[in-house]
């Protein structure tokens, strides 16, 4: 009786969380307000007390929510309070159609891709020629996954987690985790990836040759061009899957000077 209810898609807490999580990040309760009482709020999500309770210490945990003594839970502003975590949610939020803007989808490939090009430069100095090897076969794997998108986003998965793993960087390593639960768990996104195939093989083949050079400074102007090219293209497919593709030209005007310059310096 002392133990949360389970339901056939996952605990209850699970799902209490989620809706509650959705909530708060959607705007539908704003920072500083109060959560209505633990009776109404258990009969809003259908659980008992005991499930919400643990439901509401898992969000605490994340930074939404914080217990007030003597006056409920009391809503926190998730910019100030949370974590990097919580960009994995709030992305597959505005990928399945919710009201949280496309420029976290943005954001969180402009994260990806900064993470992506300072580890492509360490890689270059760091890396083993066993790892540099290794890398240059799960390529070589890629390119026979390509009737396949969802092998082929695996085994992208794989390459990556190969090139941020030789860079000795833990903190890397677990940045490199959000944007890859993140991408799991959206099928749209793992169809932007595959739409790209082609020329991410191409990519990933010239980034080998920089880093087996060890020309880190090259291969770091050389993957701020090239990713910031793919992601354009992956965050254009999915904008206009869900009808939004004016929403996130903006986001992507300043970057775009940002990249041309950067292609001029590299073509020298």
């Amino acid at each position: 009786m002392n133990e949360p209810e389970t339901t056939k898609e996952g605990s209850a807490v699970d799902l209490a969380a989620a809706k509650l999580r959705t909530a708060i990040l959607t705007g539908e309760h704003l920072p500083g307000a109060t959560l209505p009482g633990e009776r109404e709020l258990s009969e809003r999500l259908g659980v008992s007390r005991l499930t919400l309770r643990a439901a509401l210490t898992r969000l605490s945990t994340e930074g939404l929510v914080q217990s007030v003594h003597g006056s409920g839970t009391r809503v926190l502003d998730y910019r100030e309070h949370g974590d990097v975590a919580l960009l994995g949610h709030l992305a597959e939020l505005a990928l399945t159609g919710h009201h949280v803007g496309l420029e976290v989808v943005a954001g969180l490939l402009e994260l990806r891709r900064a993470v992506a090009v300072e580890a492509i430069g360490t890689a270059a100095e760091r890396a083993t020629i066993a790892e540099l090897r290794e890398m240059r076969a799960q390529v070589a794997l890629l390119a026979t996954k390509l009737d396949d998108p969802h092998a082929f986003m695996t085994a992208d998965l794989a390459f990556a987690r190969m090139l941020v793993r030789s860079t000795k960087n833990l903190a890397y390593e677990l940045l490199f985790n959000t944007v890859q639960k993140t991408i799991e768990r959206n099928r749209g996104v793992e169809l932007a990836f595959f739409a790209n195939a082609p020329a991410t093989l191409a990519v990933y083949g010239r980034l080998l040759d920089r880093m087996n050079a060890r020309d880190a400074e090259r291969a770091r102007l050389t993957a701020a061009r090239l990713l910031h090219r793919l992601d354009r293209t992956t965050l254009d497919r999915i904008a206009m899957a869900i009808g939004v593709l004016a929403q996130l030209r903006p986001a992507l005007t300043p970057v775009t000077r940002t990249t041309t310059t950067k292609k001029k310096e590299t073509s020298r």
